[in-house]
């Protein structure tokens, strides 16, 4: 199974223009569109934003490309770090970013902490369908290991810092919110997922990938 994971195009907020739950500007709007064109051509199966505007509108943006209707799923579980338990997201404003918007709730599970949120992310949204719902491929490779995958594709389009919680808990290294781990505006995170004779397996393909953008539109 192939994963992408997506920081959001800039935001307002990101052009130093304060706001709560801040949208997209026409850069960040481009950068998404950018990004939809370069997947165009991968028929992504799944596509998941946060309860934030800039996020939701990212997913949409890049949905819109795609060469056949795809639903954006909002899951209130990809919000930013340290995002209040309570917040929940505006519905005329996420129902709005793109024709066909699955949104069943507007506020997050409760958890203890950003790590066991991006846990919970992870066994719900992708490794669920990675490992435990049958797979479609399965051959021998050149050393004789049995290899199975599902043929199925992935973005999540999330926030900063909570993109580096869900990579740390991918590739089990440890993360703290007192590090610091750069991400483009619409940077992109590529994983495989399959298993080895039986065991789980987690390849990290890319990161922070942003060669959809040229370079009067990066943004950080």
């Amino acid at each position: 199974m192939e994963l992408y994971i997506v920081r959001h195009g800039q935001s307002m907020a990101n052009a130093g223009i304060p706001m709560a739950d801040a949208p997209l500007t026409e850069l960040g709007h481009r950068q998404a569109e950018l990004l939809g064109q370069e997947l165009r051509d991968v028929p992504l199966d799944c596509i998941y934003g946060s309860t934030l505007c800039r996020a939701a509108q990212t997913a949409g943006d890049i949905a819109k490309r795609q060469c056949r209707p795809i639903e954006v799923q909002i899951v209130p579980e990809l919000v930013e770090a340290k995002t209040p338990q309570d917040f929940a997201g505006n519905e005329r404003l996420l129902r709005g970013v793109y024709e066909h918007v699955r949104l069943d709730r507007l506020q997050m599970l409760p958890f203890e902490s950003d790590a066991d949120r991006a846990k919970h992310v992870l066994d719900t949204y992708v490794f669920r369908p990675a490992y435990e719902e049958g797979f479609d491929s399965e051959h021998t490779d050149h050393e004789g290991n049995v290899i199975r995958a599902r043929e199925k594709r992935i973005l999540i389009a999330s926030h900063g810092v909570f993109i580096a919680y869900l990579l740390s808990a991918l590739v089990h290294f440890p993360f703290d919110e007192n590090m610091v781990v750069g991400l483009n505006n619409t940077g992109v995170s590529r994983f495989q997922l399959y298993t080895c004779n039986g065991v789980r397996r987690v390849r990290f393909e890319a990161f922070n990938e942003t060669r959809h953008l040229p370079k009067d539109a990066l943004s950080g």
